[in-house]
């Protein structure tokens, strides 16, 4: 077992005790007893793996999760805890920890098969031709070397993405969540000049204000509560390369201006620091799934920023638009995951006229699911999730000879595929039905479809997708 292991633990007896079989098993480790140095030697330097205790004073494990998942997205997590419940554990693998462990432990059949399973383990594609160094500061191993799909849609993507590449020009993505925005943006990164140099990510949605602006500018000891020392931020850190601001349209308003500042001057300025300015040459790529010029009409977001940042914009389909592409799709999802399993074909036909409102990355999730609940080589309809078979089971039982049909099945069957069409928003379906949406609302309560509509917005949340309006 190979890999580099960092253990924060403000107890120096414990931080020992997870050392020495770690050590022993032939790793690298590395402790520190402060958050806030084990955080700093994070951005200084790449690790396979943080472990870190949740309870310490100043800067508790799942901030320093949350930290962690910003300044090196590629280094898995796990944390350690004499406290723990089922709401601390859901909120640790909910912000992107791999797994925890409740003290006390063994050391022998507890941590160490943990660590070896997590650093062992590859669930994606090889990137050996990729320089080392620019796999672990991008956090980008594992991503697909280029866009899945042969349809015109991810064609023509293909195409602007291998243009901008060429570009240093600030890019937005745009579209729904789960279409691959951050897959676009790596992609775009590798095939440019910056590709031996870092590129690194920030979601803008993920962090509050105060810790937002420091993780991208640095701040200066003292500027904030919590700021003992001195540090740079992630524009410093990926200079020469490319920096991936991800839900742009989340930035707080009082941090556009520095945003903006650094489109137009190439500077930025630490927090606390307001005399001092650094210049640094980071090409920026921003993602969101809000509609970015109806937040400029509203004041939620800057125009000058937009318009600096929109000077390629990319729009990246939803996948009901490109359905041609679902067999390359899952036969990519079970070659990731491992498994040399097929689709039945009733199966494959239910994944075909779903909507599938969470996009590729609800796809890989169904994929990873059913390999997960089949117990054989086929996968049948019964080992999809929950809202796949809900669809499907009103699709067909709407369906059939339209003459043995009765005019309510006709009704709710249209208006059932009506409500897909618009990924459910009721107000939409009822322009396009011709009818108000009150009616609309009287008829889905009659057709019993409100179990559909919640179910479809359930899986939308899962999916880290924001439901539309009802």
């Amino acid at each position: 077992m190979s890999g580099r292991v960092l253990i924060i633990d403000d107890e120096p007896q414990m931080a020992r005790v997870v050392e020495r079989p770690l050590v022993a098993a032939g790793l690298e480790v590395e402790t520190e007893n402060q958050p806030e140095r084990g955080l700093q030697r994070l951005r200084e330097e790449p690790f396979d793996l943080l472990v870190t205790d949740l309870c310490m004073p100043g800067i508790d494990g799942i901030e320093v999760l949350k930290r962690a998942r910003v300044i090196r997205p590629e280094t898995e997590v796990v944390l350690m805890t004499a406290h723990a419940t089922a709401g601390t554990a859901r909120e640790a693998l909910k912000m992107g920890a791999i797994d925890y462990l409740t003290k006390p432990f063994s050391v022998s059949t507890d941590l160490v098969p943990l660590v070896r399973n997590i650093l062992e383990s590859d669930a994606g594609p090889s990137n050996e031709d990729e320089p080392e160094e620019t796999a672990r500061a991008g956090g980008q191993a594992g991503k697909p070397k280029k866009l899945i799909g042969e349809s015109q849609p991810m064609q023509k993507l293909a195409s602007l993405a291998e243009r901008v590449a060429q570009t240093s020009a600030p890019a937005l993505l745009c579209g729904e969540s789960g279409t691959g925005k951050e897959v676009v943006a790596n992609l775009v990164h590798q095939k440019s000049a910056r590709s031996s140099k870092p590129m690194l990510s920030i979601n803008c949605a993920a962090l509050s204000e105060t810790l937002l602006e420091s993780e991208l500018f640095g701040h200066t000891r003292g500027s904030f509560t919590g700021a003992v020392k001195d540090q740079e931020g992630v524009f410093a850190a990926a200079d020469g390369g490319t920096l991936f601001l991800d839900e742009i349209g989340e930035m707080a308003l009082s941090i556009q201006p520095k945003l903006l500042r650094f489109l137009q001057e190439g500077e930025i300025r630490r927090v606390g620091d307001s005399s001092r300015v650094r210049r640094v040459d980071v090409r920026i790529i921003a993602a969101t799934n809000r509609n970015l010029v109806e937040a400029v009409k509203n004041g939620s977001f800057r125009q000058d920023l937009y318009y600096r940042l929109a000077v390629v914009p990319i729009n990246l389909p939803p996948l009901r638009e490109h359905r041609e592409d679902l067999g390359e799709l899952i036969a990519h999802f079970l070659e990731t995951v491992g498994s040399t399993a097929q689709f039945s074909e009733p199966a494959m036909q239910a994944m075909q006229r779903y909507s599938w409102p969470g996009n590729v990355r609800e796809l890989a999730n169904a994929v990873e699911h059913a390999v997960v609940l089949s117990t054989g080589s086929v996968l049948e309809i019964e080992d999809l999730p929950a809202a796949i078979q809900e669809s499907e089971t009103l699709l067909v039982g709407a369906a059939g000879p339209e003459e043995e049909e009765t005019l309510d099945a006709i009704e709710r069957r249209t208006i059932l595929q009506t409500l897909q069409r618009t990924e459910y928003n009721r107000s939409q379906a009822a322009r396009l039905l011709g009818v108000t949406r009150r009616t609309l609302g009287y008829r889905i309560r009659k057709y019993g479809l409100e179990d559909t509509i919640e179910t479809y917005q359930g899986e939308l949340q899962r999916n880290g997708a924001t439901p539309l309006s009802a």
